[in-house]
């Protein structure tokens, strides 16, 4: 029962979270939260009673220590902590309370009935200044009470400017982690993986296919039904390019799962050509949705991450004739797409040589020019995990549209967690690689397509991640975590034959 929980709760949070509108609004991730508590709750309970399996390897460890360290760091930006720290520690978040809380300089606590009258002489200073006269500009008196505002609250604030955004982010965070956790254990046996990667490659499919079916039919509103203002939809994807980053990450796993389908054929198993057609019709939809979806960046790194598949490819061995294949699967999308009508996807690409778009490559480096000051402004701690959108305000210019994204995912992270969280990304990025990074173990092995396909699949995504936030929709960083946890499961399989190899050769020596 345990089993049926924890492997029908991840299949479901892997469809349920991208038809959700990519788990971005706060009922979907309720759901998220709930549905992993519980697949966590039945892991734990399958594991009661069981002998503890062996030692981890190190690097593994290394990269527990670094999650719980940075879970522990952001639970430290929620901390309420007198003024004299904050302006120690984020001068940057010191100065946005002082200059919006009266008395915070001071280290006093709030008192709503002074806001009116700071308030007006903090405007009676500013137009002074405007005026260039030394006297503060007469207004009038300001009238006690202050609606809406707690009539007092401590001076003791916490080091991310919005802790309720934050909060909402360390609670994904631990999802992510559990799943992480539940996802190395569980489906460590081929059979169990084997079925996780099929359901992976079956969501982006679907999701695909409803985009193509969407954008053909469409009449205003988000999946027929759901009125808005939209002007990137694909699917339930109200950007494009989450969309993209999605079914870019889901494409090699499906070209390879089509390689290792046409293994099975070469070998005469019984329904293997049947599979071999549906991967590949799978393959072509998931492509043909991508480019149709007329995201540049989406574009670009599903070519980038399929070229790292040939590269693969190559590297194994036999690689003129699935080349070729290859070659072929990419003819059959672009078939589809003239089916589909391939005039809107070769305008798009003819703007990236010129950057544009909206927003715009320009708008988008310029962007980033600014975010070097806001994080200056806070270096060490950032200002709370998820708390991009507000403090990006101070530093945008007057007229530009509100920001709510850095469009990189690895700038946004250093604005949120400062140098701290950036270096302890950088080691748990380390460490997992260490991890999964052994290509030469699946050299002759039937797992080296899905190992191909993951690899090919992360790199895609981490490298749109650098022009994009893709990791801030709920379904994408399921995504990467799933596919994470994978290969860590696929690596220590081959460790594992690999040791018993080992044994068996030196007992025939012995």
């Amino acid at each position: 029962m345990s089993g049926f929980i924890i492997e029908g709760g991840i299949y479901f949070l892997i469809l349920f979270t991208p038809f959700a509108f990519g788990g971005v609004e706060l009922w979907a991730q309720g759901v998220l939260q709930i549905v992993t508590g519980i697949i966590v709750a039945a892991w734990i309970w399958n594991r009661s009673g069981r002998p503890a399996q062996g030692p981890q390897r190190l690097p593994q460890r290394v990269m527990w220590v670094t999650i719980a360290l940075f879970v522990a760091f952001v639970c430290f930006q929620l901390i309420p902590l007198p003024p004299a720290w904050i302006q120690k520690l984020s001068p940057g978040t010191y100065d946005l309370y002082a200059g919006s809380l009266p008395g915070y300089a001071q280290g006093e606590d709030f008192s709503a009935a002074r806001l009116p009258a700071w308030l007006l002489e903090r405007q009676a200073t500013h137009l002074a200044e405007v005026a260039g006269t030394g006297d503060a500009a007469q207004l009038p008196e300001a009238t006690p009470g202050a609606g809406g505002f707690p009539a007092r609250a401590s001076s003791w604030r916490s080091l991310t400017i919005y802790p309720f955004e934050t909060w909402q982010r360390l609670k994904l965070l631990l999802c992510f982690a559990g799943l992480y956790a539940v996802t190395t254990s569980w489906f460590s046996r081929k059979e169990r993986l084997n079925r996780l990667l099929a359901m992976t490659v079956f969501s982006g499919f679907a999701l695909s296919l409803l985009g193509i079916i969407q954008k053909l039919t469409w009449n205003g509103k988000l999946l027929w039904i759901r009125e808005g203002t939209y002007g990137n939809v694909f699917g339930p994807y109200v950007n494009r390019n989450s969309y993209a980053a999605f079914a870019g990450t889901v494409l090699p796993l499906a070209v390879c799962m089509a390689f290792g389908a046409m293994r099975r054929v070469e070998q005469g198993r019984q329904g293997a050509l049947s599979r071999l057609l549906l991967w590949v019709f799978m393959t072509v939809t998931i492509a043909g949705g991508i480019f149709y979806s007329l995201s540049r960046g989406g574009i670009l790194t599903a070519v980038l991450s399929l070229a790292l598949v040939a590269g693969l490819l190559l590297y194994y061995g036999r690689g003129a004739r699935d080349l070729a294949v290859l070659g072929l699967m990419g003819l059959a999308a672009a078939g589809f797409l003239v089916w589909l009508g391939p005039e809107q996807v070769i305008e798009r690409l003819g703007t990236l040589s010129g950057g544009q778009g909206i927003p715009s490559m320009e708008a988008r480096m310029a962007a980033w020019g600014r975010t070097t000051d806001l994080m200056a402004s806070s270096p060490v701690v950032g200002t709370g995990l998820g708390t991009f959108r507000f403090s990006f305000m101070r530093f945008a210019p007057p007229g530009e549209g509100w920001w709510t994204e850095a469009h990189d995912e690895y700038l946004e992270l250093l604005c949120d967690t400062g140098a701290i969280g950036g270096l302890l990304f950088v080691a748990g990025f380390a460490s997992w690689l260490m991890l999964v990074w052994h290509p030469s173990w699946f050299r002759d092995r039937s797992d080296r397509f899905a190992f191909m396909g993951g690899v090919a699949g992360i790199a895609g995504l981490l490298i749109h991640s650098t022009v994009s936030s893709n990791m801030q929709v709920p379904a994408n960083g399921l995504l990467l975590t799933l596919l994470g946890a994978a290969l860590v499961c696929l690596v220590d399989g081959q460790s594992t034959k690999k040791r018993g190899r080992a044994r068996g050769d030196g007992a025939m020596t012995a």
